[in-house]
């Protein structure tokens, strides 16, 4: 991969992983209820999950399972499900009095941290359209006259630690406003968080292969 390669790659990647997805939403919501703490713990899963899609990708699994049409779309709704059942799961505790013990620092109420990182990874290990992107992706960047292995290290490397980045970096800014969500504002930040999981989820499971 030459240098000119590599920066419309970064370029490419930067884009994508600034854009807001079911990894960033999960970071966010995680960061307002729990604290930055909880955030990072789950991005460390989520990038676990995008680097793995990045290394089936790499080793032409990725093809394998885009052709497999029942793999596909097994994996294809398993995601949008999970993703809904976020969203419900969220709607349904902005309706009990303890959510207000939720969003606070009670480290009582915090999630522990394997099932924080299992839920990420979930998120983005069960999403197809990761392998679907890495897939056609990488190999517009690939310099043939070059060794494969280590320029999909670069690329897969370079992916996880931007995403990883942007999902954290989302976490810090909306850890600002945590104190402003009292009362009423945290029933509500539960809702509209629960509504963008499911919205995720259905359009997930609506879109075409």
């Amino acid at each position: 991969m030459t240098i000119d390669q590599f920066a419309l790659y970064f370029l490419a990647v930067f884009i994508a992983t600034l854009t807001p997805g079911p990894a960033i939403m999960l970071g966010i919501t995680n960061s307002i209820r729990h604290g930055v703490r909880a955030s990072v713990i789950g991005a460390f899963g989520c990038v676990t999950g995008t680097g793995l899609m990045g290394l089936l990708s790499a080793l032409g699994l990725g093809a394998l399972i885009m052709t497999s049409g029942t793999l596909f779309m097994i994996i294809h709704y398993v995601g949008a499900a999970y993703l809904i059942w976020l969203g419900i799961k969220f709607w349904r505790e902005s309706r009990l009095p303890a959510v207000e013990n939720a969003i606070t620092n009670s480290p009582k109420r915090t999630p522990g941290a394997l099932r924080l990182y299992v839920q990420g990874f979930i998120v983005s290990a069960s999403n197809p359209k990761a392998i679907a992107f890495f897939t056609a992706l990488f190999p517009l960047f690939i310099d043939h006259d070059a060794p494969l292995a280590s320029q999909f290290a670069i690329m897969d490397t370079t992916f996880v630690v931007m995403s990883f980045s942007s999902i954290v970096g989302y976490s810090m800014f909306a850890a600002r406003s945590r104190k402003f969500l009292t009362g009423n504002g945290k029933k509500w930040f539960q809702r509209i968080s629960g509504s963008i999981f499911v919205s995720f989820g259905i359009g997930l499971a609506a879109s075409a292969r």
